[in-house]
């Protein structure tokens, strides 16, 4: 089909703006090389070529490879295109995306346009069925897509005129793969001759009305890309890499369209897509429809490495150093692994020291030099969204990614300090809330009475404890006990940290005036049965919430009080006056998180007088005890996870009078010891005497606080 003195032609430069398809390789721009998407993405799994890969790693591959979108996001594009019910289920159904037949899925998602809503929402069509779609190797649509790029790369180097494009095309369509051994002498050769690759400028791209409103502005900042135009039949777009390839086939499954991609520098595209779809217009459509703005990462950003002395860049160079890119990704991947609640970027002599908080504590890993301070930073904005011109001022963001067989949510906070910016990010895996009361360190008996009390159809469960102490962990505990179809729970809370399936969860927003208590009568209105109140932080709330529980509902919620007793002494200086509590509280669960001793490298000893002495032991009890030692596993810290410690108070008849004598927190505390609740510390010696924590953790958790 093509002769050798054509062949001459592939290795000649046609356009000084050009990109060479070799210089794309040199910078990693794609997961695979080039002759691998040309060919075995078209079915020539027998050529395999021979440029290089950089080394890769599971978080790079997750960063990399997977399309990033919401699921309105994914509701908006099949509404807009409206591509064939049954041609997405069979390709859902094709790639094991579906979880009954499918015959019946179409039975359930039915006809016309709210066909497209219901496949979202019972869960066919989202990020991750996308995503599963399009690594499937029985997928088609990847071979339509391949097929058009290689075309067009051929036609681009004056290979092929449009007339042998369309023919090829033409046969394609009516043979199917037949026709796709015919190419692949003349693909694998060309590839080999390092063509040009067809470019757009970004400044000229300016796409029509229709087009800009079928993709949503959120979808097309996660994934950079610039929507250019639909040209017979195909829909056309511009990206910094042409072989992102789980962006064009999830678009030409959602759209029903074959998608091609044309090549441009990234930085030009950043700069195009502000100017024709700014980040605002995101912010304001999620404002109107009351949600907040879509939260996923975007891309990452496909280019050479930032090396040489240190300059001042533009944020979206910055974003674009591949040296970033890998280096916050092996930070995310670390703290992942680690189990890591927090990572603290924080700028010192002109570096960037990194530390993960492990177990409630905080452990320096790494140095980020000075020539990648910038860098690191605004790639971390990038992928939260947050606007990488802005160092005066602190931002909040978020982003999402699936690592491994995890989902895990990224919190990132910034804040201006003299020396530069401070970064946290905090870690959200969902697995980590989808516990029990007794998994989280609750004695048996514990667990029984708390179970009573949150089964009761109305009254207040107070969880008290320091900041960290994990309360908020509780709460969802216990909300997930008692979560049902029968009833209505709803929570305010700030942030939602996790969300829970079957529960209505509410974030405030102090810039629309949803604060804890306007918020709390919103729902009341709402027809609860159970309500989840983050903190109670003012009289106002506490007054709501106290009704709530008198009205006929049960609430769930915290203070910050060192011990169960405070609970009462802090809601009489909000003004609640006693016989509200009385009536109102059913129970209270003052807690702390203690570190669980390592399995592996734990090791017995006999405690001194001295030590029984401060635990209050009586010498007579000489039990076992363990302490930490360290080993690998462990990071040589002795510690392995953390584990809860409760102490209880009920509101027994020796208690209510107490209350509306307005006794002293002490008295109330002794009141309660001698109607039967242990106290944290001889909670925590039991633990101690189990080999679950050492004493030294309990001495420095629990007896600073008595």
């Amino acid at each position: 089909m093509i002769d050798s003195d054509t062949y001459k032609k592939c290795g000649e430069k046609t356009e000084a703006q050009s990109k060479s398809l070799m210089d794309l390789l040199k910078q990693d721009v794609s997961v695979k090389s080039v002759h691998e998407l040309l060919t075995m993405e078209i079915g020539l799994s027998t050529f395999t070529g021979s440029a290089k890969k950089k080394k890769s790693s599971p978080l790079r591959d997750a960063l990399s490879q997977p399309l990033y979108a919401t699921d309105d996001g994914v509701r908006h594009i099949v509404s807009a295109w409206r591509p064939p019910i049954e041609d997405l289920v069979n390709a859902l159904d094709d790639a094991a995306a579906l979880d009954r037949p499918k015959a019946e899925a179409l039975e359930i998602i039915g006809k016309g346009p709210g066909a497209y809503n219901r496949l979202v929402e019972k869960g066919y069509l989202n990020r991750r069925t996308l995503n599963q779609v399009t690594t499937n190797a029985k997928t088609p649509l990847r071979k339509l897509n391949r097929l058009h790029l290689a075309l067009a790369l051929l036609k681009f180097n004056d290979v092929l005129s449009q007339e042998d494009c369309d023919e090829i095309l033409d046969r394609f369509q009516k043979k199917g793969d037949e026709e796709i051994p015919r190419l692949n002498k003349e693909i694998t050769a060309f590839v080999e001759s390092e063509p040009d690759m067809p470019g757009v400028d970004p400044r000229e791209v300016n796409p029509g009305d229709a087009l800009r409103r079928s993709l949503p502005v959120t979808f097309i900042h996660q994934n950079l890309f610039l929507p250019l135009r639909r040209s017979k039949g195909v829909l056309e777009i511009v990206m910094a890499d042409p072989f992102y390839v789980a962006l064009t086939d999830s678009l030409s499954l959602l759209t029903g369209l074959p998608v091609l991609g044309f090549h441009a520098p990234e930085p030009a595209i950043i700069a195009r897509v502000n100017e024709i779809f700014p980040a605002q217009d995101a912010s304001a459509t999620a404002a109107k429809a009351g949600k907040r703005p879509a939260a996923e990462a975007p891309p990452p950003e496909p280019s050479a490495a930032v090396g040489g002395a240190p300059r001042e860049a533009a944020p979206e160079e910055m974003a674009d150093s591949r040296s970033a890119v890998e280096l916050v990704s092996s930070i995310i991947e670390g703290g992942v692994e680690h189990r890591a609640t927090d990572v603290h970027l924080e700028p010192r002599d002109g570096a960037l020291h990194v530390r993960y908080r492990i177990d409630g504590r905080l452990r320096k890993v790494l140095i980020v030099p000075p020539a990648l301070v910038l860098s690191v930073v605004s790639r971390i904005k990038v992928l939260a969204n947050l606007d990488v011109t802005e160092r005066r001022r602190p931002q909040d963001g978020h982003f999402s990614l699936t690592i491994g067989e995890g989902a895990f949510d990224f919190r990132v906070s910034t804040l201006p300090t003299h020396l530069g910016e401070k970064v946290v990010i905090r870690i959200l895996d969902a697995s980590r809330v989808m516990h029990s009361l007794e998994d989280l360190g609750m004695l048996p008996d514990q667990c029984k009475r708390v179970g009573r009390w949150i089964s009761r159809p109305h009254g207040m469960l107070l969880v008290t404890g320091p900041t960290g102490a994990g309360k908020t962990s509780t709460l969802y505990a216990a909300l997930n006990s008692v979560n049902s179809e029968t009833k209505n729970v709803v929570t305010i809370e700030d942030p939602v940290e996790y969300r829970l399936e079957g529960i209505n969860q509410v974030q405030v927003e102090p810039h629309f005036d949803l604060n804890f208590a306007s918020g709390l009568r919103s729902i009341l209105r709402q027809d609860p049965d159970i309500i989840m109140v983050g903190e109670v932080r003012d009289p106002e709330t506490a007054r709501i919430a106290m009704r709530a529980a008198l009205t006929g509902h049960m609430v769930f919620s915290t203070l910050h009080t060192n011990t169960a007793a405070g609970a009462i002494a802090t809601l009489g200086q909000m003004g609640i006056e006693p016989y509200m509590v009385t009536t109102a509280v059913t129970g209270i669960v003052n807690q702390r998180l203690v570190r669980r001793l390592c399995g592996e490298c734990k090791k017995r000893f006999t405690p001194t007088q001295a030590l029984l002495h401060s635990l209050k032991i009586e010498e007579k009890s000489r039990k076992r005890m363990y302490r930490a030692e360290g080993c690998p596993r462990c990071l040589n810290t002795g510690y392995l996870g953390r584990v809860g410690v409760f102490e209880l108070m009920a509101m027994g008849e020796e208690i209510i009078h107490a209350i509306l004598e307005r006794r002293s927190e002490p008295e109330l505390t002794a009141l309660a010891r001698r109607s039967g609740f242990p106290s944290l510390l001889e909670i925590g010696v039991a633990k101690i005497h189990e080999g679950v924590t050492s004493p030294e953790e309990i001495m420095e958790t629990i007896i600073t606080d008595e």
